[in-house]
């Protein structure tokens, strides 16, 4: 998808538009940095080539824009790290900042769910409304 279909994407429908926006972009940004990793890009020989691409795995991110679908490269040699997706963790750092200021100011671990549908996160479970607000405590 280039860049003008993502352009008509959001002008049809902004917000849709602008999820697909963010994820075309962070699978990018992804892609770069498995090239970085790997210091060849895809189908490149050379000798400075440090390991062999294994496709891609497909990877949920919650983020204000929604569930976003990514595609996270996967490399045969060593483990490909990213600072698009931090380990064991699926939810954007924004979400994390909402349910922190939802904590703070009283509101219950149930409710927060009702706060995030209006920022445009389909869910997020008590759960992990429940780890972020211990890392505060």
């Amino acid at each position: 998808m280039n860049i003008s279909d993502l352009a008509e994407d959001y002008l049809i429908d902004p917000k849709e538009g602008m999820r697909r926006l963010t994820a075309s972009m962070l699978n990018e940004a992804m892609q770069l940095e498995a090239e970085k990793q790997i210091q060849a890009r895809r189908y490149e020989r050379t000798s400075k080539r440090k390991a062999h691409r294994n496709g891609t795995k497909s990877r949920i991110l919650k983020t204000i824009h929604g569930d976003l679908e990514l595609q996270k490269p996967q490399i045969r040699e060593f483990p490909f790290k990213t600072k698009v997706l931090k380990r064991y963790s699926r939810v954007e750092e924004s979400v994390r900042i909402a349910v922190a200021e939802s904590y703070l100011e009283g509101v219950s671990t149930r409710k927060v769910e009702k706060v995030l549908s209006k920022l445009g996160l389909d869910s997020i479970s008590a759960s992990e409304v429940s780890r972020i607000a211990k890392k505060l405590d």
